[in-house]
């Protein structure tokens, strides 16, 4: 499978899900678009969303993205970055605060933060410890509106982001094959694409994304089966397991609950009573 093919088959693949946000917040809206030219999954998410009267927590799944969030204060405007997480996270939300959000699909193309990707697993950090140039922008982004926060951040992207250095390596089409493949492919089938050894595929994709090629595929694949979930197409838990990959029930079970801490039809019924 060349390249070409695997970006043209990702195309119809939706964007990350978060469905707890989707159920909790009100006035959400979001936009994918490519914003970096040198990288091969170039595409990002950008959205929007208003917190409500009462804030409260929400809690933000795994789906192998680092994340940008812009508290939108104007009074203490803040940025939060958090790496790929392996585990559910738990954000407390301010009450009637809007919050603007970039989400790459890689970072790789992207000049390093501060601290390694390896650090920022699986928790939050001020976004000014990792980018210190990002203050300026911080401060613009609360009074702009949804499409002008998106122009504000690609300009200071273009800036201060983008690597314009970066060539593709092997670990880009590492992870557009895990992509397409919805994270169902194998190591052995990694060594076979790539030339490389699993040990040389961990070592590279780890320095690039925080996490190893079988962590990835399995948040890909937990992704995969989470949009199954909510599409409505599926009331057999086992026809849903069998058709995302998983060996079997019990097995996509145990991993639903290690990225949602919730049996699948509990945490699907419980954003729905949610809406």
């Amino acid at each position: 499978m060349t390249i070409s093919t695997v970006l043209e088959e990702m195309q119809s693949n939706s964007p990350p899900f978060q469905p707890v946000v989707h159920s909790r917040v009100q006035r959400y809206q979001e936009r994918q678009l490519h914003w970096n030219p040198v990288c091969v999954k170039s595409d990002a998410l950008f959205y929007e969303f208003s917190s409500g009267e009462e804030g409260g927590a929400i809690q933000l799944l795994p789906d192998a993205c680092i994340n940008v969030l812009f508290i939108c204060d104007p009074d203490r405007p803040q940025a939060l970055l958090s790496g790929a997480a392996l585990k559910p996270q738990t954000l407390v939300l301010k009450p009637d605060t809007s919050y603007f959000g970039f989400k790459p699909y890689s970072n790789l193309g992207m000049r390093p933060p501060k601290m390694a990707y390896t650090e920022l697993v699986d928790r939050f950090t001020d976004l000014l410890d990792a980018f210190p140039h990002a203050g300026e922008l911080v401060e613009k982004i609360p009074a702009a509106g949804f499409e002008d926060r998106i122009s504000l951040f690609n300009a200071f992207a273009r800036e201060h982001l983008i690597d314009y250095s970066y060539a593709p390596t092997f670990v880009d089409y590492l992870t557009i094959m895990i992509c397409a493949a919805r994270g169902n492919l194998t190591f052995r089938g990694l060594e076979r694409e790539t030339g490389y050894s699993e040990r040389y595929c961990r070592e590279k994709f780890k320095n690039g994304y925080g996490m190893s090629p079988k962590q990835y595929s399995g948040v890909m694949r937990f992704q995969g089966a989470l949009k199954a979930l909510f599409s409505g197409e599926y009331t057999d838990l086992s026809a849903l397991a069998f058709d995302s990959g998983y060996f079997d029930q019990a097995h996509f079970i145990h991993d639903f609950k290690k990225f949602t801490a919730e049996a699948p039809y509990h945490f699907f019924k419980s954003c729905r009573a949610k809406r």
